[in-house]
């Protein structure tokens, strides 16, 4: 097994053209890991409960109780189903700010603001160029209302 590196052996980005590189060679990374995963799932199946988060990877999901308190109704029985990528690498959302520095987000604007995961998000704070499949998501070009007034106002 190899040893676990020190934070103290972790070397931080010097200069903002490092921070943009391994931001962008970051995100290559999770979308390379992502078509992999995906094109495996192609290959071998892949089960996910839907009563918990238990994952199967080969050719049937086991028969083997659940100690889940939602499985009760079914005997302790697992409800296999057929699983999505995100089943097996589940993103985390994060909001999208378009400016760190600026005023903090607000719950009763939250449908105004983006959503990426936060691998994603990282890395365009960091300066990487966003993906094309996460420009929808992001809503970068929708303007968010700067009072609760203005807000009212939007059709």
């Amino acid at each position: 097994m190899k040893p676990q590196q020190n934070r103290s052996e972790v070397v931080a980005p010097s200069s903002n053209e490092e921070i943009v590189a391994l931001a962008e060679e970051t995100l290559q990374a999770w979308e390379r890991m992502r078509k992999g995963a995906k094109r495996l799932m192609r290959m071998y199946p892949v089960r996910v409960c839907g009563y918990c988060p238990e994952i199967h990877v080969g050719p049937q999901g086991h028969k083997a109780q659940s100690g889940a308190h939602k499985h009760q109704q079914r005997n302790g029985q697992h409800g296999w189903q057929s699983t999505i990528l995100d089943d097996l690498i589940p993103p985390r959302f994060v909001w999208h700010v378009p400016d760190v520095n600026g005023p903090p987000l607000e719950r009763e604007l939250k449908d105004f603001y983006g959503k990426a995961p936060a691998v994603v998000e990282l890395c365009i704070q960091a300066g990487a160029d966003l993906p094309e499949q996460y420009k929808s998501t992001m809503q970068l070009d929708v303007g968010i209302p700067s009072t609760m007034k203005e807000d009212e106002m939007v059709v």
